[in-house]
């Protein structure tokens, strides 16, 4: 009788360390690929692309990032739009958003947001400035002093589950978050389905 318990314990133990290993195994592979997609050498590239297409759940997360595009956009506008009109607006931000959400979300796109290189604000702008047919503004370079490690990318600041699928974990530099990735679990398998750029409350919360 004790062995059985002592081997249904092991058990439960084996499968709550890997509940808690994989999601963590999952954000060091992205991070990892995320440096190598700006290798020099074309194969290390080529296999840090594919490590991004398995942990990357890209038709999610571009769903996700036009949700909430939509809603700053609907945000920006006010009560200016009547409320009849809000579907025929709804269209047409999916009309120009999904094919350069489709351009921008991908392995290089995202591996250059999870190395700082291009913060999701900028990227926001870039989108509207590409769906109204402006030029988009010039963004600001992020300056890095001498010896700053942000130069390898940002580090991981922060993470909790948000439920038994769920997880979420804070990135940026110097102790100053400023990418939320959301990581989902599909069977044995966490994949990243949503990237938010923080505010000052967000990084409270």
């Amino acid at each position: 009788m004790k062995k059985t318990l002592w081997s249904g314990a092991m058990v439960l133990a084996l499968l709550l360390a890997g509940y808690v290993v994989l999601p963590f195994y999952a954000l060091e592979q992205l991070q990892r690929a995320a440096q190598m997609a700006a290798a020099e050498e074309p194969e290390k590239r080529r296999e840090s692309l594919d490590t991004l297409e398995r942990y990357v759940d890209f038709p999610v997360l571009r769903d996700n990032l036009k949700l909430r595009l939509q809603s700053q956009l609907r945000s920006s506008i006010g009560n200016s739009i009547p409320q009849e009109f809000d579907e025929l607006m709804t269209a047409g931000a999916n009309f120009f958003m999904g094919p350069l959400l489709q351009q921008f979300i991908n392995p290089e796109g995202v591996a250059e947001l999870l190395r700082g290189g291009k913060d999701l604000q900028s990227f926001e702008r870039e989108i509207f400035a590409q769906g109204s047919q402006e030029e988009p503004g010039p963004v600001p370079e992020k300056v890095h002093s001498e010896g700053d490690s942000s130069s390898n990318g940002w580090r991981r600041l922060g993470w909790r589950f948000t439920d038994i699928n769920h997880m979420r974990a804070d990135y940026g530099e110097h102790n100053h978050a400023e990418l939320r990735l959301l990581m989902q679990r599909n069977g044995l398998h966490w994949q990243l389905v949503d990237i938010e750029l923080l505010d000052h409350q967000d990084r409270e919360g």
